[in-house]
């Protein structure tokens, strides 16, 4: 179900990143996924996982608008248990790349994401 966000909460909304899908230092710290020489992503206790590309703090400014616009244009699945923000979120940036949010704080509205396919997008989100 769709709930509307207010304006108030849209401006909370962050992209914080994720340390398990970076390769490489970022603006949190060191990295936790790490790829092997198969070039397959991995991380531990995980069997793969999805490169972050995003590694500056302008990078990261660039992917909090993109939260906040996904949340403005309604481009999110709410579940029974989210809080006040929707725990997943999806944007289509200027190069047309495909980007998942997942709600690491439902109340803070701190996201981490990484991009994904079209075939992924309808899949979640319909």
């Amino acid at each position: 179900m769709r709930r509307p966000l207010s304006d108030v909460l849209i401006e909370k909304a962050r992209y914080v990143g994720s340390c398990e899908h970076k390769a490489r230092a970022w603006w949190g710290g060191l990295p936790k996924a790490y790829v092997g020489p198969d070039g397959q992503a991995h991380r531990p206790g995980r069997q793969m996982t999805t490169i972050c590309p995003k590694y500056t703090a302008a990078e990261r400014d660039i992917a909090t608008d993109w939260v906040q616009k996904a949340l403005q244009s309604g481009q999110f699945r709410y579940y029974e248990a989210d809080k006040d923000f929707p725990k997943h979120i999806w944007y289509r940036d200027a190069q047309h790349q495909l980007w998942f949010g997942f709600c690491l704080n439902g109340v803070l509205g701190q996201y981490k994401g990484w991009p994904i396919e079209e075939a992924e997008r309808v899949e979640i989100f319909g």
